[in-house]
């Protein structure tokens, strides 16, 4: 009999998404180190790049929402994420005033 090699078991699926995470992680920080790029020596406004950052966390947790995979820890952490960046949002205003 001929073996048939397995194209795709779970293995494969989680190793995937192990490198799609990694490479969105790579992405988001490239634009993030654009933007302050931009806005400290070109003095351009980054909106533009913020915007493809801030789509793509969306459409994720849009995704993850309709699969029902957020956990109650996922608020909390959203929370803390968002007051920690008005926070320091605020500070490097001050700061550079």
């Amino acid at each position: 009999m001929i073996k048939k090699m397995v194209e795709k078991d779970e293995r494969t699926a989680f190793i995937e998404n192990t490198s799609f995470s990694y490479g969105y992680k790579f992405l988001a920080f490239a634009l993030l180190l654009d933007i302050m790029f931009r806005s400290f020596r070109l003095n351009e406004a980054p909106w533009d790049l913020f915007t493809i950052i801030i789509m793509s966390g969306f459409a994720m947790v849009v995704y993850q929402y309709k699969q029902k995979i957020l956990g109650k820890s996922w608020i909390k952490t959203v929370g803390s994420t968002i007051i920690i960046s008005i926070i320091s949002a605020i500070i490097l205003a001050l700061i550079l005033v």
